[in-house]
């Protein structure tokens, strides 16, 4: 008898624990799909700079499309002064009606930039998903608004390439489109905001479609029932195998 009960408790056991597997079932999954290039502004042959610094924050405006999405890439025309230079990168989420920062940032990142003495070109910087700090991991909301905001605390500042003109002169796909003239800048470190629709600055944006997936869960391995009185019955046969056990130790 107890080695019978002992292996009915087992397989009880093993039951209960499949039954707790088949519970914890749902869970969240993304769906990696081929990254697009969304906003381009690096086409063009001159650039103009402007000046970005601890208090003076600028960057690239726009709307997301139908699909949530995560960034991969990004590309920025930038120039530091000075060799050892980093820039700050800000992610935030604009509000609807006024196209400007609703809060504080979602995501950031510190970026260093390469030193480039010639001020004339675009000077491209990429920086991919492993050093992009938080930002990757973010999920873009579909049609919503966000920009993505350049600082450095270096002393003397950095400068951004912008195209100097024509406003707004991103190639879109995927998708997405202009929000907020296509650059936003405070003069204030943020506490301020206002659109710059006269020029474009050197930008890529690539991204990928995510879609969190819920796994359903699977049917439970049903458990059979003791009832009450099976309850009972096996209460007590346990209770005189831990009699007889102390009769013998006696």
């Amino acid at each position: 008898m107890p080695s019978m009960t002992r292996r009915a408790l087992r397989h009880y056991a093993a039951l209960g624990l499949l039954a707790c597997t088949a519970t914890w079932g749902p869970f969240a999954s993304a769906q990696s799909q081929t990254p697009v290039v969304v906003m381009d502004s690096t086409g063009f042959d001159f650039y103009s700079s402007y000046v970005a610094s601890a208090t003076q924050w600028r960057g690239p405006a726009f709307t997301t499309g139908t699909l949530p999405t995560r960034i991969t890439e990004i590309t920025f025309g930038m120039q530091s002064p000075a060799l050892g230079v980093n820039a700050d990168l800000r992610l935030f989420q604009l509000d609807d009606a006024t196209e400007l920062p609703s809060g504080a940032a979602l995501a950031s990142a510190t970026l260093p930039i390469v030193y480039v003495a010639d001020a004339s070109n675009l000077s491209p910087n990429t920086y991919t998903a492993a050093q992009l700090g938080s930002i990757p991991g973010t999920t873009l909301l579909a049609n919503k608004k966000y920009a993505l905001i350049l600082s450095t605390d270096a002393p003397g500042g950095m400068v951004l390439a912008d195209n100097d003109s024509p406003p707004n002169a991103y190639t879109y796909a995927g998708g997405f489109s202009v929000a907020a003239s296509g650059y936003l800048q405070t003069m204030d470190s943020g506490s301020t905001w206002e659109q710059n629709g006269s020029v474009t600055p050197g930008f890529r944006l690539t991204v990928v479609p995510f879609e969190e997936i819920v796994v359903p869960p699977a049917a439970p391995t049903p458990v059979p029932s003791l009832g009450t009185v099976g309850l009972v019955s096996l209460v007590s046969v346990m209770g005189l195998m831990g009699l007889r056990r102390s009769r013998k130790s006696v």
